[in-house]
């Protein structure tokens, strides 16, 4: 596990800078994804203070082979209404 103690912080600047150039995102990204951007935005500026950011790596032994039916990739991220489908968000193997 690595702490990313900056995180946090970051992403309240990038939040804000989403917020305050809101007719610049809509201007480039159209209205439907400045829309998403803005919501995020202001769902999680509240959320940060006092955040503790990780980031956690799983490893499985290499001479340890995966049990049948255990997890071997992550699940896709669930869709909302509206969302554009992605191009790729798979991380090749």
């Amino acid at each position: 596990m690595d702490e990313r103690p900056a995180e946090p912080a970051m992403r309240e600047r990038l939040y804000r800078l989403w917020i305050t150039r809101a007719d610049e995102l809509r201007a480039e990204l159209g209205e439907a994804q400045a829309a998403n951007m803005l919501h995020e935005a202001h769902q999680m500026l509240p959320t940060l203070p006092g955040r503790r950011a990780v980031l956690l790596t799983l490893r499985r032994p290499a001479n340890a082979p995966a049990a049948p039916g255990a997890a071997d990739r992550m699940t896709a991220p669930r869709r909302h209404p509206g969302d554009r489908p992605a191009i790729s968000e798979r991380t090749p193997q």
